[in-house]
């Protein structure tokens, strides 16, 4: 486990900070074990019993076909820079709180900004591929969840939040949780698949019903086995742009036109890796616009960039408390 630097874990119920001892981080007051520490990873939920084993099993299988370190690639960088904005501000020496970082790979560009700390976790095992991955003394992981948070509250610089949650039971509740690790005058980040007409006639909503009665295994045998021929066919359907439209709502293969510089076997694992991604979560809770910034504004947060197409995020500043 990477030094806890300047910032203790805390019980998440009592937000009493916490010692770490042999056995793993303890409340000193009830000398209760809080987080077993387990492969060198805080564990604040109990490993297999969670709402994101498909992220975990996904992230450790493809492990790196979205990383900018590993796949020589730099989209992911471009995206999230030009999504939060964040080299509007002046972020030298402040401590972040990455809330789902699935297996780190937008950790890794956080991690070339110049803040102090960086504390990420998530809810899944696949903190154990970003640990395995990510070396900087600055990073602190733990596997908890984003309704228990582990930190005391109004204790963050910024608080990042990327694809995460619509992926939980309870998207409003998840959003006001990390809402409240900002500290007043803080910056935080956040996204949200947005809840339209157009978006709710995707593929995914069709055969999610189906591809969550099967195995991880099996619906990443089903994508090998005929993964090239819907991709094939997907390419011809999207020559025009009715049948396009078709292939989007009805084809049960993700469709990646140009993205980065990658050649056509590379966008063909990807597309697998999203099809995957859209297919086998438990909670796929989009937000609409008018939801998400009124919950914004309601936590006290004044909104400096937000983008109303899908999919929904923003960067906001807390002017009150």
């Amino acid at each position: 486990m990477s030094a806890l630097i300047n910032m203790p874990f805390a019980d998440p119920k009592t937000f009493e900070a916490l010692e770490v001892q042999e056995s793993g981080l303890v409340n000193p007051r009830t000398r209760e074990l809080i987080a077993p520490i387990i492969k060198g990873i805080p564990r604040f939920v109990a490993q297999e019993d969670d709402y994101a084993t498909s992220f975990g099993w996904q992230w450790k299988k493809w492990h790196s076909t979205l990383s900018d370190q590993r796949s020589g690639e730099d989209e992911k960088r471009r995206l999230l820079r030009a999504r939060t904005h964040f080299e509007e501000y002046d972020l030298t020496g402040l401590r972040i709180l990455e809330c789902g970082m699935g297996g780190g790979d937008d950790t890794e560009i956080l991690l070339d900004f110049p803040f102090a700390e960086v504390h990420s976790f998530d809810l899944s095992t696949a903190v154990e591929r970003a640990v395995a991955v990510l070396d900087d003394p600055r990073l602190v992981v733990s596997q908890a969840s984003i309704f228990e948070i582990p930190y005391r509250d109004r204790s963050f610089d910024v608080v990042f939040c990327h694809r995460v949650l619509q992926h939980t039971p309870n998207p409003s509740a998840a959003l006001r949780s990390i809402c409240r690790k900002v500290k007043p005058g803080g910056i935080l980040f956040a996204h949200v698949y947005l809840k339209s007409w157009r978006y709710l006639m995707k593929y995914k909503y069709k055969y999610r019903p189906i591809a969550r009665r099967l195995s991880h295994q099996r619906v990443y045998e089903l994508l090998e086995r005929y993964g090239p021929q819907l991709y094939r066919l997907n390419s011809l359907l999207h020559r025009n742009r009715l049948t396009g439209l078709l292939g989007n709502s009805f084809m049960p293969f993700e469709w990646l036109p140009n993205y980065g510089q990658r050649n056509d076997e590379d966008l063909l694992q990807l597309a697998k890796l999203v099809t995957f991604d859209a297919l086998t979560p438990r909670y796929d809770r989009p937000m609409s616009s008018r939801r998400f910034r009124a919950l914004l504004e309601q936590e006290g947060f004044a909104i400096e960039h937000f983008s109303d197409r899908s999919p929904l995020y923003a960067t906001a500043r807390l002017i009150k408390s």
